[in-house]
C-alpha cells in the first residue's frame, strides 16, 4: 500500500518539475536572442558651447567664437535646430525668434554618428536692449526781430 501511493506523488513531482522547464528556457531564449540582434542604445554626449551667433534661420545657427579665453577661439560651429531644441532668455522660455545675429549665446549640442550638430538648448542671459534711438535736434534758429 505505501508503494501504490508513493509512487503517483512522485509521478506529480516530477511531473511539475518537468513542465516548469519548457517555460523558463523559452523565456530565457528570448530575452537571450533579444538582445543578441538589437545594438545597444548609446546616448550621445552632450557638448557646451559659448560665444556669438553669426548666422541663424529656422534650421540652424552658427555660433562662432573670439574670445581667446574660450576653448577652441576663432572655431565655428553650425548646429541644426531640432523641435527638441529649448531656447530661454534669462529664465524664461523663449523661441528661436527672439534670438538674432551678434546675439552672445550658450547652450549645448550633441553629436550623432553622421557628424551632425543638433542644438539641444540656446540661452542668452538677457534680452537685448534696443539701441537708443539717435536723435538730432535742429539748430538752434535765431529769432526774427
Amino acid at each position: 500500500m505505501k508503494i501504490t501511493l508513493l509512487t503517483p506523488a512522485l509521478v506529480a513531482i516530477l511531473g511539475l518539475a518537468l513542465a516548469g522547464v519548457p517555460m523558463t528556457t523559452q523565456a530565457q531564449t528570448s530575452t537571450n536572442s533579444a538582445s543578441a540582434t538589437s545594438a545597444p542604445a548609446t546616448v550621445p554626449k552632450s557638448t557646451k558651447f559659448r560665444g556669438t551667433i553669426t548666422a541663424i534661420d529656422a534650421t540652424s545657427v552658427t555660433i562662432g567664437n573670439k574670445e581667446a579665453s574660450i576653448a577652441n577661439a576663432g572655431k565655428t560651429r553650425t548646429l541644426a535646430i531640432t523641435p527638441k531644441t529649448t531656447f530661454k532668455i534669462g529664465k524664461t522660455d523663449a523661441t528661436l525668434a527672439d534670438f538674432a545675429v551678434g546675439d552672445k549665446v550658450s547652450g549645448s549640442y550633441t553629436t550623432d554618428a553622421s557628424g551632425t550638430m543638433s542644438a539641444n538648448s540656446l540661452h542668452k542671459k538677457s534680452a537685448s536692449a534696443p539701441a537708443p534711438a539717435a536723435t538730432t535736434a535742429a539748430p538752434a534758429t535765431p529769432a526774427a526781430n
